[in-house]
Order: C-alpha cells, then sequence, then structure tokens
C-alpha cells in the first residue's frame, strides 16, 4: 500500500476524485494519554474547473459532515470568493450542531 499521502497539485485540475478515504486507521494518542484511530479524508476541490457548483458544493457538505476536524486548503491568497466558502463551512457546523442537541439551542449557540 502507499503510505506517502494523498496526492497533491498546485492547479484547478483536481487530484481527487469526490471523496476518498485513507485505507488504514492511523492510531494516535491524545494528550490525555487515551488511543484513537485517526481516518483521514480527502475531497476534490470546491472550484474544481471540470465540475459544477452545486457538485462541488454537495461533495464539501459531505466532507464537513463526515470530518470531527475540516481543514481547508487554498490555492493562492485569501479572496472574497474563499472567504464565502469559509463562511458556508462556518454556517453549516451550527446547523450540524444544533440539530446534534436535538434541535434545542441556546443564544451562545446561535452566535
Amino acid at each position: 500500500g502507499r503510505s506517502s499521502g494523498f496526492q497533491v497539485a498546485a492547479t484547478h485540475r483536481p487530484c481527487t476524485k469526490g471523496l476518498w478515504l485513507w485505507s488504514v486507521p492511523l492510531k494516535r494518542v491524545a494528550l490525555d494519554g487515551t488511543e484513537y484511530n485517526l481516518l483521514l479524508l480527502d475531497s476534490e476541490g470546491i472550484d474544481a474547473y471540470d465540475q459544477t457548483g452545486t457538485y462541488s458544493t454537495q461533495i464539501f457538505s459531505l466532507a464537513v459532515l463526515l470530518s470531527s476536524m475540516f481543514i481547508y486548503n487554498q490555492m493562492g491568497g485569501i479572496d472574497e470568493a474563499s472567504l464565502d466558502r469559509l463562511s458556508l463551512v462556518t454556517e453549516m457546523t451550527k446547523h450540524i450542531r444544533v440539530r446534534a442537541s436535538g434541535g434545542k439551542t441556546t443564544a451562545s449557540q446561535l452566535g
């Protein structure tokens, strides 16, 4: 098996199509000594030149929903469009957190 990681390139041509899950969980130890398995997920870029906005948003949303930690990688500088995408992630996580708590919200949850 491959052990070097997911393919990355400095281009708008996607290296990843859809979502890819690393084939073997990585065993890790938390700061408190608890062992856990780390699963790595790679997603197609949200602005892939050969995809529609709807498809990209669906892939992006699914990646966020499947993740307990989401790392956003941006090619080039951060512009207004990238801030809009990050805003989308922030809003999605608020709704996910509200639904996970049974729909009961507090003022602090709404930000």
